[in-house]
């Protein structure tokens, strides 16, 4: 018997979790991991930009950039 095992994000819920399905496509766990995957995230954070305990990132959405035209006579 083969099991299925899938990472799914509910956008509604703001959860991330490990389901395990049967060979009949019936959800037999969910495993909530999002704390697992911040820790993770903010691990490759730290070690990407050098920080140490203490120091704050922002973290912001680039705006739309407009599109720029080359016009060429």
């Amino acid at each position: 018997m083969t099991k299925t095992q899938t990472l799914e994000y509910n956008k509604d819920k703001g959860t991330i979790s490990l389901c395990t399905y049967s060979d009949d496509g019936f959800l037999k766990s969910e495993l909530d991991i999002i704390d697992k995957v911040t820790t993770l995230v903010f691990d490759k954070l730290y070690d990407d930009y050098n920080l140490d305990d203490g120091d704050e990132l922002l973290i912001k959405k680039a705006s739309k950039k407009k599109k720029k035209s080359k016009i060429t006579l």
